[in-house]
């Protein structure tokens, strides 16, 4: 009579059923999940690559129809790669590859504790094998010289070469891990914004891209001492730089010339030279006083108020102007064009003083790229593993040599190898000529 064995260790009785957490640990290793995963992030990824992301509605609404545009909105499709769904399904694939790679690992370690000589049987169906006659292991070992010696027991030794090649997948996968770790940690604690700046001007913070707009701090101030830009004779821009001073507790720490790929780097945070601008500057003579006013500036001086409201490049193509507001003595606004090109129209009496255009100017101002990503380590480091575990698998390949003693007739000689198969038979013939085998 004989009784089966379960795997609870119970006679008799079926296996239990799975539990819950079985249930979950099932799913979240399966190489199904993993396929389905790599497919939704690839087709989320086109999507994030063909649609333009944290643009202005302003930009979404020039290219598609209110109603695609709410899609694209309730969708999150305006900010694929910061979106909860995506980070969940990146969150998802990790956990995945952590769980597939894992317990392999965990095997492979415990199997190293574990080496041992095969039975006769495999050891005569080993296609590499010879016997070296009236020889001993100690004598043999000898030729092995880049072997290391990884079991010895009585009357038999296991020697290895080239284990670490075992462990290149694992690297692999780990490297992917970290990169995209390093990814979510970007997304999830870094940022991206624009930052305008004018000669003179400082500031601290910068507003995120992304539907939130988040207010970021920089950790320190950025002023703006000069900006110059020259242009080639086609008027198109030849260099433009910023020269900024980095600002801690109100004294300047560090001065940099941003420039287009020269950016500058501080406490994580990368600034770029994106982009630049200008403002115009209208210079007046007001009753013969010099008053510079950019665009919204204000005059006030006992009852005469000027605004500079408006800049135009060609006024009905008579040039650049501005247009001035001011209040009348019966307290009512009015307006008046001043063009920088027709004299008659420089000059005019406003309240009994003499208001008179001189000069129009460009201020021009820079545009900053700000960006702060915490994981880039992370993930520069992933793809330094990877590259080297990639190195690992194409050259290291492992292979073992086994060493048994037979009684009477020498020491046996068998090998096996996983990988390159070719490539250890050659190497094994040439041992066998060096040891004599028969």
């Amino acid at each position: 009579m004989s009784a089966t064995k379960s795997n609870g260790g119970r006679e008799g009785q079926p296996p239990p059923s799975p539990t819950f957490l079985d249930q979950v640990y099932e799913f979240l290793s399966s190489v199904t999940l993993a396929i389905a995963l790599l497919a939704f992030i690839a087709v989320t990824s086109i999507f994030g690559t063909l649609i333009k992301q944290q643009a202005t509605p302003a930009e979404y609404l020039s290219f598609y129809s209110d109603s695609t545009y709410a899609i694209i909105r309730f969708l999150g499709l305006d900010d694929v790669f910061h979106s909860r769904w995506f980070v969940a399904a990146i969150s998802l694939f990790v956990l995945n590859m952590i769980f597939c790679s894992l317990p392999r690992f965990i095997k492979l370690l415990r199997s190293r504790a574990l080496i041992k000589v095969p039975n006769q049987k495999t050891l005569d169906a080993m296609g590499l094998r010879c016997l070296v006659p009236g020889k001993r292991i100690e004598d043999v070992a000898g030729v092995f010289k880049r072997y290391r010696n990884a079991q010895t027991n009585e009357g038999s030794r296991v020697l290895e070469r080239g284990s670490l090649g075992r462990y290149a997948v694992y690297m692999v996968h780990l490297s992917i891990i970290l990169i995209l770790v390093g990814g979510l940690i970007g997304s999830l604690f870094g940022y991206r914004g624009p930052l305008t700046l004018a000669k003179g001007e400082i500031k601290d913070s910068v507003t995120a891209r992304g539907n939130k707009g988040e207010i970021r701090p920089l950790g320190f101030a950025l002023k703006l001492t000069d900006f110059k830009v020259s242009f080639y004779p086609s008027g198109e821009p030849k260099d433009y730089v910023s020269n900024v001073d980095v600002m801690e507790n109100g004294k300047s720490v560090l001065q940099k010339s941003i420039r287009v790929n020269d950016p500058l780097n501080y406490k994580g945070v990368n600034i770029y030279q994106s982009s630049y601008g200008s403002n115009p500057l209208f210079v007046f003579d007001i009753g013969g006083e010099r008053v510079e006013l950019g665009q919204g500036g204000v005059y006030k001086k006992e009852k005469l108020h000027l605004m500079a409201v408006r800049y135009e490049k060609s006024v009905h193509n008579f040039g650049p102007g501005v247009l001035v507001a001011y209040v009348q003595e019966n307290g009512q606004p009015q307006t008046s064009w001043f063009l920088k090109d027709v004299p008659r129209l420089r000059e005019r009496s406003i309240l009994g003083t003499t208001v008179r255009l001189d000069d129009i100017k460009e201020e021009f101002y820079t545009g900053l790229e700000v960006s702060r990503d915490p994981g880039v380590w992370v993930v520069w480091f992933g793809f330094a593993l990877i590259l080297f575990g990639l190195c690992v698998n194409f050259f290291f390949y492992h292979r073992r040599i086994y060493l048994v003693e037979v009684p009477n007739k020498g020491v046996l000689v068998a090998g096996t190898a996983l990988k390159n198969k070719e490539g250890f038979k050659e190497e094994f013939e040439k041992l066998k000529g060096r040891l004599g085998c028969s």
